[in-house]
């Protein structure tokens, strides 16, 4: 009698094609690929992607820094699907996962179904990789790879390795850190893995599969059992492990390192964005000036006024006033229509010299500029305003002191 478990010709020809071994128990190819050390992704080497226990990782999410042992096997992890729809037909058709040894080699693991009967062994063995794990690391993991995964594991009527693991998804701090600007740079130049690993790492893909091919090539193996259809899509997954790693790494070390380290203005600002959140105030407050002093205005202003909005906080009125004014320095000569962050300028300031400053006509002047900018309840607001200053200005006139005069309706 035949070996039920014993794989068919047709997933033997994938391994051997792939460069694989054929997994115990159904259908699966375990691939695996070594980068060592020395080796360069784009401007970063493979070493200097190892994480490590000093890396600011709480920055961008403090649930990491729970875990003390967080960074004692980082698992790197990404699928390929097809479709995704992700209702039962679906499958994860291949799942890479990528970690560090202790001499700083990457090794990057696939599991490929040659058949739909390899699915349980794979997900099993995913399993093993998993419990070993202190850290899950993807990229629109959180919403999309592990809950497809968990799926799956509950299809099989097996508990999933992932509930009580750390996940560390880094969409959300690349797009704080690069995603500001994303439309106003060209069509792919966005916050797609492959965008950043362009933009940040320097590292350009030769030959790569597009992402909308993948599911078509795996249909086009199973047709065929050529594995030479679906080469480039694990080649493609590959890239992906290495990009996740190099990114995350490159953003831990801005982090550190703090906006001198930066390339771009966008960086800077993004970065006090990022301090500014944790709570560390002094750091933001030099990365908003450094991106303040680039010149650009379109991350100028913005800087400014995160300045301005700290300095009011801290009780530092008269910083706060010189910030906004700097965010109106910065406004394009000829531009009649005030941003809405001009706007918001120009309201502080009349604020500022109406009731702090006590300098009426240059609240009055702000005031006029506001009225002409707005429209709706905000014109309103600022019509009484400057029907309360006009009051004030005539009590003024009148011999009474301006910063006594008493108006019933800011009651």
């Amino acid at each position: 009698m035949a070996d039920v478990d014993a794989p068919d010709r047709s997933t033997e020809m994938a391994a051997e094609q792939l460069g694989g071994t054929v997994l115990d128990g159904g259908s699966c190819v375990v691939v695996d690929r070594h980068y060592e050390p020395h080796r360069s992704h784009g401007r970063r080497s493979i070493e200097s992607c190892l994480p490590t226990i000093d890396a600011p990782i709480g920055l961008f999410d403090p649930r990491v820094t729970a875990h003390p042992g967080w960074c004692r096997r980082v698992v790197f992890f990404d699928i390929e699907t097809t479709g995704l729809s992700g209702g039962a037909g679906t499958l994860a058709f291949l799942a890479g996962c990528g970690w560090f040894d202790d001499t700083g080699r990457f090794t990057v693991r696939q599991f490929f179904l040659a058949g739909p009967s390899g699915e349980r062994p794979m997900l099993e063995a995913l399993a093993r990789v998993f419990d070993e794990a202190s850290l899950l690391v993807t990229f629109n993991g959180r919403t999309f790879d592990v809950p497809f995964m968990e799926t799956r594991w509950a299809f099989h009527r097996t508990e999933p390795p992932t509930g009580d693991l750390p996940h560390f998804d880094m969409l959300p701090p690349a797009r704080r850190l690069w995603g500001r600007r994303d439309s106003a740079r060209p069509a792919g130049e966005g916050c797609s893995l492959s965008a950043l690993e362009r933009r940040v790492l320097g590292f350009h893909r030769i030959d790569d599969v597009p992402g909308f091919e993948i599911p078509a090539r795996y249909f086009q193996f199973l047709r065929t059992g050529d594995a030479a259809r679906v080469d480039g899509v694990l080649e493609h997954n590959r890239h992906d492990l290495v990009s996740l790693a190099a990114v995350m790494s490159h953003a831990l070390w801005l982090a550190r390192e703090g906006p001198v380290a930066c390339r771009e203005p966008d960086e800077q600002f993004a970065l006090g964005q990022v301090y500014e959140r944790s709570g560390d105030l002094e750091r933001a407050a030099g990365a908003y000036e450094m991106a303040a002093a680039s010149g650009d205005a379109t991350v100028a202003q913005p800087a400014w006024a995160r300045l301005a909005v700290m300095h009011r906080r801290a009780g530092r009125h008269d910083e706060a006033a010189a910030s906004w004014a700097r965010v109106l320095e910065t406004m394009p000569r000829g531009r009649r229509v005030p941003t809405p962050v001009e706007q918001h300028a120009i309201e502080a300031l009349a604020i500022h010299h109406e009731h702090r400053a006590r300098d009426l006509d240059r609240a009055r002047g702000y005031a006029e500029a506001l009225d002409a900018a707005v429209t709706g309840k905000r014109r309103l607001e600022t019509e009484r305003r400057l029907r309360r200053l006009a009051r004030k200005q005539e009590g003024s006139e009148r011999g009474r002191p301006a910063g006594l005069w008493h108006d019933p309706a800011e009651s």
